[in-house]
C-alpha cells in the first residue's frame, strides 16, 4: 500500500501533469470551434442580407408592379370620364369599363362635388362592385353617406393628386383586404370636379409574398404606412400570435420574442404607398447545416475530453465571474454616483434662478433613465438676453453623458461671445462632426430671448417643437432641419416670432411624450398639451413638477425607458400696455377682419379719431397689397399682423411667406398719375411712409417681415 506521501507526490505529478494538458486542449479546442461558429455564423447572416434584400426588393417590385397596372387602367381610361361629364348616368358604364380593364379591380366609385350635377342634389357618387354573377350599382352619395368628409376625397382636392389609400377590410359575410387608389377628375378648364376610386383586391398579397421561401418556417408579412398589418402569412408558417409578436417588434413596442430567435429584415416601397415589406427567418432554421458541422467536429475532437473540461472550466469559470462581476459592480456604483453628480451639477440647479428679475419665471429638471444620462438644458443672461437650450444625445449611459458634458461646455463658450442662435447651432455642429467615429447625433433646440422687446430667436436641429403656453397651448413654428453630428455641412434655418407677456416656452426631450406604462402606451404629445392647456397663470416650477407627476401617474411603476427633461421658461414683461395679433388668408374678403382688428387696437391705444382713421388706411393698403401679389394666383397663403404698444409706441408688424419683395425700395406712386397707369403698390407704401414715424423690412428666412411704428406721445 502506498503512504500518503507517495500518493500526494503523484497527485502533484504525472497525473496532475496530465490533468493540465487534458484541461488545456479541451479549452484549445473549444475556443478553436468558437471561433469557426462565430465566424461562419456572420458569413451566413450575411449570406442572409444579400438574399433578403434581393427577394424583399423582387417583392417590392412586383407589388408596385401590380398597383402600377391600376393606376395604368386609371389614365387610359380617364379621357373617357372626362368627355362623359355632361351625361351622369354614364358614369356607372365608365366605372364597369375600368372594373373589366383589371382583374385586381373589384369596384369603384366616382364622387363628384357638391351640386355638380344639380338635378342629382348635393352629392351623386355612382358606385359599382363585382358580384358572382355581374354587377352590382347604385348611387350611395347622400346624407347618411358624404364622401365629401372623407379623409381621401379631401386630401386629392387639396393635394390634387392622387392617393393611395392604407389596406383596410370590407364587407362581413366574405371580408376582403382591399386599398383604394383616388384619382383627380378634372374637366375642360383644369378644374377638379370628382375624385374616383378603384377598389383593389389584395387576398392574394399573402399567398404570393409566402409562395418561395428558403426554409420551412420562414414567411414574409407587409404593413402599411402606420405598421399595421396588411398582408399575413398563411398560418401553415406561422400563427397569428407569433405574427403579432413580430409587428410589434417591427414597430418598436418590443425589444425580443418571448420564446422563439428570429432574424428580420424589411424594405420599404420606393414610391407610394410607401408599404413595408418583412422577410422573417428562425435563426434555428438559418443555422442548422451549421449546427451539424459543429457538432461532428465536436465529438470527433472532443469524444473523450468533453465531460472533464465542462465540469473543470464551468466551475472555474463562473467563480471566477462571481467574483469579478461582484466587485465590477461595487466599482462601478461608486464611479457611476460620482458621474451623476458630476452631471447634475454642470445643469442649473438653483431655482428661481434670477431672482432679481421680475421679468422672468424659469424651472428645468432632468430624469436621468440610468445613473447618468445623455439630456442636456441650459441658460443664462448676457446684455439683457436669454440663452437658452435643451437636447438629447442619441443612446443613454456613459457614452450619452459624456458627449452631453461636451455639448454643455460648447454652449457656454459659443454663446459668450455669438447672439445667433443659428450660428451657436452650427458651430456646435462643426465640433461634433469632427472625429466622430461612434456615429451619435444630438437633438437640440437653441433660443435667445430679447428681454427688452420680448423678440425670440431661435433654431432648432432636430429636436421636439417646444410648446407656447398661454391662454392657448400651440407648437412653436420650429423648422426640423438635422440633428447635431450628422453632416458638418448641414444649413441649419433662424427663425424669430414675437413673445407675448405672459407666455411660457415648455421644452422637453422625447422621454416626456414617449413615457411607457405598463401596457407600453406612450404619454403622447396630446396628453402634454391637454395636462397644460389651464396652465397659462402657473409658476414655471408648478408647470414643470405637475407634468412629472403627470407622467408618474401614467406610467404606474413601469421603468422609465428614457431620460426625461423638461424647462419652462415664463416672459412676464416686455413694459407692454398691449398686445394683439391677427391671422388672415390671402383673400380680400378677410380686410373687413382686419379693419375690426385696427379700430380695436387703436382704442385699446389711445389713438385719436383721425390718426386712427388714417393709420387703418395705411395698414389696409399695405395688406391688401400682400393679399394681392405676394402670393402666385390659385396659391393659398397667409398674412399675419401683430400689434404692441408700450404706451408711448405703437409698433405693426405685417409677415407673410410669399414672394420676396421690399416694400420700402419700391419707387413711390406719383399720385398726380391715373389709377390704372401708377405700379400696383405704391401708394400702399406712400400711405405708410406719410402717416408711420417708421417703416422698414426685412427678409427673415423665407418669410417678409414689415414694421410700421407710430408715436403716441
Amino acid at each position: 500500500m502506498a503512504s500518503p506521501g507517495k500518493l500526494r507526490q503523484f497527485l502533484r505529478g504525472e497525473f496532475g501533469t496530465g490533468l493540465g494538458i487534458i484541461v488545456i486542449a479541451a479549452l484549445l479546442v473549444e475556443m478553436i470551434t468558437i471561433v469557426q461558429y462565430n465566424k461562419l455564423s456572420s458569413l451566413f447572416f450575411r449570406d442572409l442580407d444579400i438574399r433578403s434584400r434581393i427577394v424583399l426588393g423582387n417583392m417590392a417590385d412586383n407589388i408596385s408592379h401590380t398597383l402600377e397596372l391600376t393606376e395604368t387602367t386609371m389614365k387610359e381610361n380617364e379621357w373617357e370620364i372626362r368627355s362623359s361629364l355632361s351625361q351622369p348616368d354614364s358614369m356607372f358604364n365608365a366605372i364597369v369599363q375600368l372594373i373589366d380593364d383589371n382583374p385586381h379591380v373589384v369596384g369603384g366609385c366616382i364622387g363628384f362635388v357638391p351640386y355638380y350635377y344639380r338635378s342629382k342634389g348635393r352629392l351623386f357618387e355612382p358606385y359599382v362592385v363585382k358580384t358572382g354573377d355581374g354587377y352590382r350599382m347604385e348611387q350611395i352619395g347622400g346624407e347618411d353617406h358624404d364622401y365629401t368628409q372623407t379623409p381621401a376625397f379631401r386630401q386629392v382636392l387639396e393635394d390634387k393628386r392622387p392617393i393611395w389609400s392604407d389596406p383596410y377590410v370590407y364587407g362581413t359575410d366574405n371580408p376582403m383586404s382591399l386599398t383604394t387608389y383616388s384619382y383627380p377628375i378634372f374637366d375642360k378648364k383644369g378644374k377638379i370636379v370628382a375624385v374616383c376610386g378603384l377598389d383593389m383586391d389584395l387576398s392574394w398579397l399573402g399567398d404570393t409574398l409566402n409562395a418561395r421561401q428558403p426554409y420551412p418556417n420562414a414567411f414574409a408579412l407587409m404593413l402599411n404606412g402606420d405598421g399595421a398589418l396588411v398582408a399575413p402569412p398563411p398560418e401553415s408558417r406561422a400563427t397569428p400570435e407569433f405574427v403579432d409578436e413580430v409587428v410589434k417588434l417591427v414597430n418598436g413596442e418590443q425589444t425580443e420574442l418571448d420564446v422563439k430567435k428570429i432574424t428580420v429584415r424589411q424594405t420599404k416601397m420606393r414610391k407610394e404607398p410607401y408599404w413595408t415589406l418583412v422577410q422573417v427567418y428562425q435563426d434555428s432554421e438559418v443555422l442548422s447545416p451549421l449546427r451539424k458541422l459543429r457538432l461532428e467536429q465536436f465529438l470527433w475532437a472532443l469524444a473523450g475530453l468533453l465531460v472533464l473540461f465542462f465540469m473543470i472550466e464551468r466551475f472555474a469559470r463562473k467563480e471566477r465571474q462571481l467574483r469579478t462581476v461582484t466587485t465590477e459592480q461595487a466599482r462601478l456604483g461608486g464611479e457611476l454616483a460620482v458621474a451623476k453628480r458630476i452631471q447634475m451639477e454642470m445643469l442649473p440647479e438653483t431655482f428661481p434662478p434670477f431672482p432679481e428679475r421680475k421679468d422672468l419665471d424659469i424651472y428645468g429638471n432632468l430624469i436621468p433613465a440610468l445613473e447618468v444620462g445623455g439630456d442636456i438644458f441650459d441658460f443664462f443672461i448676457r446684455d439683457e438676453k436669454l440663452f437658452f437650450c435643451i437636447g438629447d444625445v442619441s443612446g443613454k449611459g456613459v457614452p450619452s453623458a459624456m458627449l452631453m458634458s461636451v455639448i454643455h461646455s460648447l454652449f457656454r463658450m459659443v454663446s459668450e461671445s455669438e447672439d445667433s442662435p443659428c450660428r451657436i447651432t452650427q458651430a456646435l455642429n462643426s465640433q461634433l462632426c469632427r472625429d466622430n467615429d461612434a456615429n451619435m447625433f444630438v437633438t437640440f433646440f437653441c433660443g435667445v430671448l430679447d428681454l427688452k422687446s420680448g423678440r425670440l430667436r431661435y433654431c432648432n436641429a432636430g429636436h421636439d417643437r417646444p410648446l407656447m403656453v398661454g391662454k392657448a397651448v400651440e407648437e412653436l413654428d420650429a423648422v426640423a432641419n438635422l440633428p447635431l453630428g450628422v453632416f458638418g455641412t448641414t444649413e441649419f434655418e433662424e427663425q424669430e416670432c414675437l413673445l407675448p407677456p405672459g407666455t411660457a416656452i415648455l421644452l422637453y426631450t422625447d422621454g416626456l411624450t414617449e413615457a411607457k406604462d405598463t401596457q407600453r402606451q406612450q404619454f403622447t404629445l396630446a396628453r402634454v398639451k391637454k395636462v397644460v392647456e389651464d396652465s397659462h397663470t402657473m409658476s414655471a416650477e408648478a408647470l414643470v413638477t405637475g407634468l412629472v407627476g403627470e407622467v408618474g401617474n401614467f406610467t404606474k411603476g413601469a421603468p422609465q425607458s428614457d431620460d426625461m427633461t423638461l424647462l419652462a421658461i415664463r416672459y412676464l414683461s416686455a413694459g407692454w400696455e398691449l398686445y394683439d395679433k391677427i391671422s388672415l388668408s390671402n383673400d380680400v374678403k378677410d380686410v373687413e377682419s382686419l379693419g375690426q382688428f385696427s379700430k380695436s387696437v387703436c382704442e385699446r391705444a389711445s389713438v385719436d379719431a383721425k390718426t386712427a382713421a388714417r393709420l387703418r388706411l395705411a395698414l389696409e393698403e399695405v395688406v391688401v397689397n400682400v393679399m394681392s401679389y405676394a402670393y402666385p394666383e390659385g396659391q393659398d397663403g397667409y398674412v399675419d399682423v401683430e400689434a404692441h404698444s408700450d404706451g408711448k409706441e405703437l409698433t405693426l408688424t405685417v409677415t407673410d411667406s410669399g414672394i420676396e419683395f421690399d416694400p420700402t425700395a419700391v419707387e413711390l406712386a406719383d399720385t398726380g398719375q391715373a389709377a390704372e397707369d401708377r405700379s400696383p403698390g405704391g401708394l400702399g407704401i406712400l400711405l405708410a411712409r406719410s402717416m408711420m414715424d417708421y417703416v422698414g423690412y426685412e427678409r427673415s428666412g423665407d418669410k417678409n417681415v414689415l414694421t410700421l411704428k407710430k408715436s403716441l406721445i
